[in-house]
């Protein structure tokens, strides 16, 4: 597995996946996701295994902080063990930080509920822990974990500001 900055190579198929992997209201316009990356916010990074295009991770940066915002495999890697490949490689190179992620929260009442269990369970396989910390982002319920203690919600805030600007604060709410 290697996980490297994307190319303008690379950006058809970290589109496509991001369309497929992502439903449209948790999506950010890639254009915006691409000006912070230019503007040093954000980072979009392309995975491959042997060489192929397997998936994508995009972050974005605060002062100590890393929030993997989007993270997908393609769905003909998937089942091969290189979710877990690549976000021990993500959890390296962003080792001197505080490493986040969001995660729909659990709720039995929606359509995906053993999907959303699934992710969970594949995250805290994986070495990330629960914060307690819950947010609203877009109005979609979210919770946060980490890949070590002491995450602070003030900490993610700067986060969402650097990514949203000032609109951030009616897209984000702490629950």
């Amino acid at each position: 597995m290697e996980i490297s900055t994307a190319t303008s190579l690379d950006k058809p198929f970290i589109f496509e996946l991001y369309q497929k992997a992502f439903p449209s209201e948790e999506r950010k316009p890639f254009s915006l996701i691409e000006r912070k990356a230019a503007m040093g916010y954000m980072e979009i990074l392309v995975l491959k295994e042997y060489g192929k295009r397997c998936g994508f991770a995009i972050t974005a940066f605060g002062q100590e902080i890393v929030l993997l915002d989007y993270f997908a495999i393609a769905e003909e890697y998937r089942g091969e063990g290189l979710g877990s490949d690549a976000l021990l490689l993500l959890r390296e190179l962003y080792r001197d930080n505080q490493f986040f992620l969001e995660i729909e929260e659990l709720d039995s009442s929606q359509p995906n509920a053993l999907e959303r269990i699934r992710r969970k369970n594949f995250y805290l396989r994986n070495g990330m822990i629960e914060t307690g910390i819950h947010v609203s982002l877009f109005n979609v319920k979210l919770e946060l974990l980490a890949s070590r203690p002491g995450l602070r919600y003030e900490a993610c805030e700067e986060v969402y500001r650097e990514m949203l600007g000032a609109a951030y604060r009616n897209m984000v709410k702490k629950l």
